[in-house]
């Protein structure tokens, strides 16, 4: 059971002040012109409510994407222990297909039946689950985040889904499954006008003696939440968009299709025979290119280098349909204090988050980003523990998929006024990092192998050793040479990478923890490590002067103890 509860006096008062009011009535997304069309109303009353018959789709989606998830564990077994082709269309293997087809479309049914909720005294209230039933309450006004998804097949009957976020962890997100788009839209805005309100009564709750001007400075006053409001019902300023050309060259720079190669190795065997057959039928057998009196060796070169340009355009392609299909229509815009993103060719997805809620400002450039000169930025916002999310469909995080270097610095300059990326002079780390790595982890493995190709007089294992040391040595190197820390008084800077290169920033008061560590080796060169612990996961530069880090550490704990600004 899930249960989400206000823990202080002043949201128990703020409860009670607002079960008092009416219930607000708010205008639907895109149409502040009609003025005159009624209110729609967010509030369900004492009722629960079931969902459309269309969310019945989403729940057999969903199930058979997890059975999907589930299966591709199995599938290298299945291949292993017999012939998956030859045994495809066996009894066996379809009346096994049906039942898993059946079971899972009839799982979607009673997911339907079992799901209630609704939006009762400015509280979100969910029954969900068929084997273990949850309970869900959530506040409106302890709603951090608020994301709208549209899927292809709601769009036509215009239906949305909600993701309600409150800690920024994907585990407890809450979601309203099937709701028409304006009561979606609405909610939305219910949940910012409350947080807004909510804010306000925490500020005129405390005492006015107790906070320095510095401290109240940082709360929502009554001009900030109206401005909030007032935002709301605004057009909202757009700050970036991504064309067809710009989500193309991210589909290429970011290739991540061997996810899928490997998925699929398995089956390469198979593949390989069918690949030999049709080639066979077309008169070329692979037998006799190899052969030494066939064909000359610059020619069966030159067969396999165009057999290879074919698959890497390919693989390309897949990637950059894999990007079009996710970012197409890319929009990044700002409405008050909300940073919102909209991208989708069929699913259409909106995320939204609090400026202040930003964690910290990423920068990534590979070794083809840099050639281009573009950027991938990500606006991070809480990691999720225990659960690995998809980064692109992440609530925690909003990326900028390949912004020119001048469109990222202007972006983080948006975000976190005065931050300057890649002006800033580094300290770098120690070499002693090289020959601690190269001394701990790899020398021994070497002298080995090493040794055993001496001892047998293999000289192939005796070069293949010093090709893996010399490769470790170069990226131990490139690692040394980009990494490095940063601080201004203001923000903190850390730069690493091996080929490409990576940047993050983060302001130092949003710091959880801060660790310094020291090895007995570390301690005699008077060298250290430190990391940082945030919201959005951990950051770490090794390696550094002993005194850098002391002085490093005692600046960003007197800002965390000296700021009162509320990240939350």
């Amino acid at each position: 059971m899930t249960v989400s509860k206000p823990s202080s006096h002043n949201a128990a008062k703020f409860e009670q002040s607002k079960i008092k009011k009416e219930n607000t009535a708010l205008q639907p997304h895109g149409q502040d012109a009609v003025a005159q069309k009624p209110r729609l109303k967010v509030e369900t009353g004492d009722e629960w409510q079931r969902l459309s018959l269309i969310s019945i789709l989403y729940f057999t989606i969903r199930n058979f994407m997890n059975t999907a998830q589930g299966l591709i564990y199995a599938i290298p077994a299945l291949a292993i222990s017999f012939n998956i082709w030859d045994n495809l269309l066996s009894p066996e293997v379809l009346i096994g297909a049906g039942i898993l087809f059946l079971s899972t479309s009839g799982s979607g049914v009673i997911s339907f039946l079992m799901y209630k909720f609704r939006v009762h005294n400015q509280h979100v209230e969910i029954h969900h689950g068929v084997f273990q039933r949850r309970y869900t309450n959530l506040p409106l006004w302890r709603i951090q985040n608020v994301k709208i998804e549209r899927p292809f097949y709601y769009r036509p009957f215009g239906y949305a889904l909600v993701v309600l976020d409150t800690a920024g962890s994907g585990k407890e997100e809450a979601k309203i499954v099937a709701v028409p788009e304006d009561y979606a839209e609405a909610l939305k805005k219910q949940v910012l006008y409350e947080k807004a309100q909510f804010d306000e009564g925490v500020l005129n709750g405390l005492d006015d003696e107790a906070l320095s001007d510095g401290q109240r400075s940082s709360f929502p006053t009554q001009t900030t939440r109206a401005e909030t409001i007032d935002a709301n019902h605004s057009n909202e300023e757009v700050l970036n968009r991504r064309s067809v050309k710009d989500i193309i060259i991210h589909g290429i720079t970011n290739n991540r299709v061997w996810i899928i190669l490997g998925a699929a190795a398995p089956f390469y065997d198979d593949v390989f025979g069918v690949v030999s057959e049709w080639l066979a039928d077309k008169g070329l057998q692979l037998n006799q290119l190899v052969g030494e009196q066939t064909v000359a060796w610059w020619q069966f070169g030159l067969y396999a280098f165009v057999i290879l340009m074919m698959l890497m355009a390919l693989v390309a392609l897949l990637s950059v349909g894999g990007a079009l299909f996710t970012f197409y229509g890319y929009t990044l815009s700002r409405s008050g204090d909300r940073y919102i993103r909209r991208s989708g060719l069929l699913n259409k997805l909106e995320v939204s988050m609090r400026a202040s809620r930003i964690q910290m400002i990423t920068a990534k450039q590979d070794w083809l980003d840099k050639i281009l000169k573009r950027v991938n930025l990500y606006f991070e916002q809480n990691s999720t523990a225990g659960q690995q999310m998809q980064e692109l469909m992440s609530p925690n995080k909003l990326i900028v998929p390949s912004v020119t270097e001048d469109e990222a610095f202007a972006l983080s300059q948006e975000v976190m006024p005065g931050c300057d990326l890649r002006g800033r002079n580094y300290q770098t780390i120690s070499k002693r990092f090289i020959t601690f790595w190269l001394l701990a982890g790899w020398t021994l493995p070497f002298i080995v192998f090493f040794a055993i190709g001496a001892a047998s007089f293999h000289l192939d294992i005796m070069l293949g050793a010093l090709v893996v040391y010399g490769a470790v040595a170069l990226l131990l190197t490139l690692r040394w040479w980009r990494w490095g820390i940063a601080y201004d008084n203001k923000y903190v800077y850390i730069r690493r990478g091996r080929v490409g290169v990576d940047y993050q920033c983060f302001e130092p008061y949003k710091a959880q923890q801060v660790i310094v560590k020291q090895s007995v080796f570390m301690k005699r060169r008077k060298q250290a490590t430190i990391k940082f612990v945030l919201a959005s996961g951990a950051v770490t530069v090794p390696f550094l002067p002993e005194e850098y880090v002391n002085k490093l550490a005692d600046s960003v704990l007197f800002e965390v103890e000296s700021t009162r600004k509320s990240w939350m």
